[in-house]
């Protein structure tokens, strides 16, 4: 083959394998933490194909459901008896970009889990807690469940930042007291509720109710 037909074919199919490799037109699964990008970040809404910012922590308990009729994906956490843990980082969690975690800290705010119980083990209670750091963060919360969706409410306020950025975390877990249990969300919303708690003055001391 002449050099005149040759390169100009090993170009083309050269770009061909690329494109193939990198589906430009693709439905890809968005990821990483999810940020305040393109929307506030004092009010947040995750839903459809945004659970994919989802991690399963130590545990493979999650599935993103897409409905053939057409609805937006729900989430399937599941958990089994034996997986007890106690830092939210450790199962399925929400992590929340430097964005958000700034503009949340030292705030009063909710965390609207829309979720129901499901499958052949559903659960018939769930837990969210809102970690921005060990000795800051809501505690499990426990909420129960029913069939249908439903929105559960956690309010929290959060710690201030302290001297580094990090990330905060929104924990969700079925409450297994057996075997294993099941439950789907259809959405998490997190979302200030007011400003900024500011500190005492410095020099100020805070008494005792006495």
């Amino acid at each position: 083959m002449r050099d005149l037909y040759f390169f100009p074919l090993a170009a083309a199919v050269a770009g061909a394998f690329v494109l193939t490799a990198l589906q430009p037109f693709a439905d890809r699964c968005p990821s990483g933490p999810v940020s305040g990008g393109g929307r506030s970040a004092e009010d947040v809404t995750v839903k459809g194909r945004e659970f994919c910012r989802f991690v399963p922590g130590n545990y493979d308990g999650l599935a993103l459901l897409d409905p053939k009729d057409g609805s937006e994906p729900t989430l399937r956490i599941t958990r089994l008896a034996d997986q007890n843990y106690e830092d939210p980082r450790s199962g399925p969690n929400l992590p929340l970009a430097e964005d958000i975690e700034y503009t949340l800290a030292s705030r009063p705010i909710e965390v609207i889990v829309e979720a129901r119980a499901a499958g052949d083990f559903a659960a018939t209670e769930f837990e969210i807690n809102y970690f921005a750091k060990p000795e800051g963060e809501s505690g499990w919360k426990r909420f129960p469940l029913t069939p249908d969706f439903q929105p559960y409410t956690l309010t929290f306020t959060t710690p201030p930042r302290g001297e580094t950025e990090g990330r905060d975390y929104i924990g969700i877990r079925p409450f297994a007291p057996d075997k294993r249990r099941v439950m789907e969300v259809r959405s998490v919303r997190v979302h200030a509720t007011g400003p900024k708690v500011a500190p005492p003055p410095e020099g100020t001391s805070v008494l005792p109710p006495g």
